[in-house]
């Protein structure tokens, strides 16, 4: 995973400590002396650590979402199924081919998340980012446009950077991001939609309802891949995907961090 060990202020540690010394010698003494003075620590507890990354205590508390699950919304599932598919996916398909999500909303997820989102803590896309990115190597495909969930402009001044399109941007500059084709701006928010905290389904619909645009055209038949933080009942998605499907793109999936229930 990546972790503190990385930052800036470590390199340039270990860079001056091995300056004048043997190249090998003077890169483990560096390392040394940068560990000594900026100790590694969970970034979500900070605790102690001798590796990087989440410390066993933070880790364990995130609850994987594995198979057997829905196919089609991503839903962990009792039991397999002999289609796959949950009832609400049955009853109701969404717009979207495949959404997954890495975890389950729990406190250990909620802690990141709005830490990342609200706190100014940047420094942990990174660990974020890593932990999605055997979820992101599924579905990523060559070719397919990656889009953030966009902010409005009212809420971006305020966080001063938008959580989604920082995890888009991680994601596709690692390793399975390859052939890939970011696309931050593609996809705009129209207005400043309500807080969705307390709002059911029906009023997280009408609160999404014809509240993004595209900047420009899209290529028809284009597969899409969606990038949020967090997804509650998936109003947000749909009506993403709903746009982009009108627009012409072809199959539409969708990457989580977390997701309820």
């Amino acid at each position: 995973m990546i972790g503190f060990e990385k930052s800036p202020a470590k390199q340039l540690i270990a860079r001056l400590a091995g300056r004048n010394m043997g190249q090998n010698m003077g890169r483990n003494m560096g390392q040394i002396l940068a560990d000594t003075l900026l100790p590694r620590l969970c970034p979500d507890c900070r605790a102690p650590l001798a590796g990087a990354g989440l410390c066993g205590r933070c880790w364990s508390g995130l609850q994987a979402i594995a198979e057997p699950l829905c196919h089609c919304c991503g839903r962990g599932l009792p039991h397999q199924l002999p289609d796959n598919l949950c009832l609400a996916c049955h009853l109701n398909p969404p717009p979207l081919g495949r959404i997954r999500a890495g975890y389950l909303y729990n406190d250990a997820s909620r802690r990141l998340i709005l830490a990342f989102k609200h706190g100014d803590r940047l420094d942990l896309g990174p660990v974020i980012a890593q932990l999605l990115a055997a979820s992101f190597a599924r579905l990523a495909e060559p070719g397919m446009l990656v889009l953030p969930i966009p902010l409005h402009r009212t809420r971006y001044f305020k966080r001063r950077y938008n959580q989604s399109a920082e995890l888009a941007r991680l994601l596709c500059a690692s390793p399975a991001g390859q052939g890939v084709r970011p696309a931050p701006g593609l996809l705009r928010r129209l207005r400043a939609t309500r807080q969705m905290g307390g709002l059911g389904q029906a009023a997280r619909q009408c609160n999404v309802k014809n509240a993004f645009a595209l900047s420009r055209p899209l290529v028809a038949g284009q597969p899409v891949l969606l990038i949020d933080d967090v997804m509650t009942t998936g109003a947000t998605l749909h009506e993403a995907a709903r746009i982009l499907k009108k627009a012409g793109a072809g199959q539409v999936d969708a990457l989580v961090f977390a997701r309820v229930g």
